[in-house]
């Protein structure tokens, strides 16, 4: 992290500061100091965009992503974009999310899909559920569907769960109401698992694929 910088205003200073985050910090999910954003001086905003890019590329985090956003030049943009093409699936997730409120969402479902298939629930699925809610494209339920029947056993219970409530059939992501019908879908014989799969779909009104 560069340090204080005297030439610097203390805003500037300020949210150099807060880039040190603390272990604890870390678990408890807390960002950057974004509001301090609101008063550098535009040589200083410049400045910082080098700074989050360069972290952005060594190590991709959402937090360099957010800070970007709020900074919305457009090379803080291009490097929000090229988050999008490294880290991890929840990285990319959040890049194409800040993109989006940036008003280009031209990647947000096919970045929403890819984590879908690819992460299980603490690498990354959880996020991806929320923004699948948030935007229940035709492909993106399509896609929680298929991985009712062929993802892993994470990935088959939330996304049926979540295709479920999409379809109107439930009263939230997960209800609770209907949990034993989601738990047939982490059974290890793989006879219940589709028979479960068949079953939404019957619900759900779509021809099953199986």
């Amino acid at each position: 992290m560069p340090p204080k910088n005297p030439n610097f205003s203390e805003a500037y200073n300020t949210f150099i500061k807060s880039m040190n985050i603390t272990v604890d910090e870390w678990r408890d999910g807390i960002g950057f100091n974004i509001d301090a954003l609101d008063k550098v001086t535009d040589p200083e905003r410049d400045a910082l965009v080098k700074i989050l890019a360069e972290r952005l590329q060594n190590n991709p985090d959402w937090r360099e992503i957010e800070s970007l956003g709020a900074i919305g030049t457009p090379a803080a943009k291009e490097a929000v974009r090229s988050a999008l093409k490294r880290g991890s699936s929840a990285t990319r997730l959040y890049a194409a999310k800040q993109l989006a409120e940036m008003n280009e969402s031209e990647n947000l479902e096919n970045v929403i899909i890819e984590t879908l298939r690819k992460t299980s629930l603490y690498e990354g699925l959880t996020q991806a559920l929320d923004m699948a809610e948030q935007h229940p494209s035709p492909r993106i339920q399509e896609t929680l569907i298929d991985l009712a029947l062929n993802g892993n056993e994470d990935q088959r219970i939330h996304c049926a769960a979540l295709a479920l409530y999409l379809g109107g059939k439930a009263k939230e992501p997960f209800d609770w109401e209907h949990r034993p019908f989601f738990l047939r879908f982490g059974d290890e014989d793989r006879k219940v698992q589709i028979e479960a799969y068949k079953e939404l779909c019957r619900r759900l009104g779509v021809a099953p694929k199986v």
